[in-house]
């Protein structure tokens, strides 16, 4: 299923929302590229809204790249775009490929923490999810405790340390900073927090739950979110 049917996407940004969720559904492998993306009439049923709305939405997703249309269908491109990023932004291109190197690492090392935590780690890693705030500086810290906690838990030490310079990297990294501190990004910074605070839920259930495929899913979906995100809404 792509994206979640019971969420109505909000009429004043009816196309927008459209798209970030097939964008979304691309990312995770739900479309899968080469493929077509599902006809507007099961995008009408899906998201609830109208043809005309639904059309916008993939005319928005051919002009960036993201699908193309053969013939009466609409495929989701073999390669990715690169998410319109300006060279000269600098702060988006270092956010990208700390990312890059996230995906890479977290992903599978939260899995591992799935198997092997012991029951208190799995304890503390579910307090620190449910704690809650609306304050970019707070969250950070609440985040960076989320994942070094799962990082621990891996029982890969080596695995944690590599794991451990690269959440340094960023939370350090001036880019970074200056991307969820800028006053223009405050609304969407919120939005970024509340949805990942969402996720460490989602995280931390699984892992609880010594559910490795699930835990490695959510955290590649929460990954994609918050990168999506800062690429594509932030100023």
């Amino acid at each position: 299923m792509i994206g979640n049917a019971s969420l109505v996407v909000e009429r004043r940004t009816v196309p927008e929302a459209i798209r970030e969720r097939l964008v979304d559904a691309i990312r995770r492998g739900e479309i899968v590229p080469g493929e077509p993306i599902p006809s507007e009439r099961e995008l009408c049923a899906r998201y609830q809204v109208g043809r005309t709305s639904v059309r916008e939405a993939i005319q928005g997703l051919v002009s960036a790249g993201w699908v193309q249309r053969r013939g009466n269908r609409t495929f989701a491109v073999e390669l990715f775009p690169d998410m319109s990023i300006d060279s000269s932004d600098r702060r988006k291109v270092t956010v990208r490929k700390l990312f890059e190197v996230r995906r890479t690492i977290e992903p599978a090392m939260a899995g591992l923490a799935a198997e092997r935590a012991s029951g208190e780690e799995r304890a503390k890693i579910w307090q620190v999810a449910g704690q809650r705030t609306t304050l970019i500086g707070d969250f950070q810290k609440i985040d960076h405790q989320f994942h070094t906690l799962i990082a621990a838990a891996c029982g890969n030490e080596l695995l944690a340390e590599v794991y451990s310079k690269a959440l340094v990297a960023l939370f350090r990294s001036e880019e970074f900073s200056s991307l969820l501190y800028d006053d223009v990004n405050a609304a969407e910074v919120a939005s970024i927090i509340c949805s990942s605070s969402a996720a460490h839920v989602e995280i931390a259930r699984a892992l609880c739950d010594r559910d490795r495929a699930s835990t490695e899913s959510a955290v590649k979906a929460h990954l994609s979110d918050v990168e999506g995100r800062m690429i594509e809404k932030l100023s």
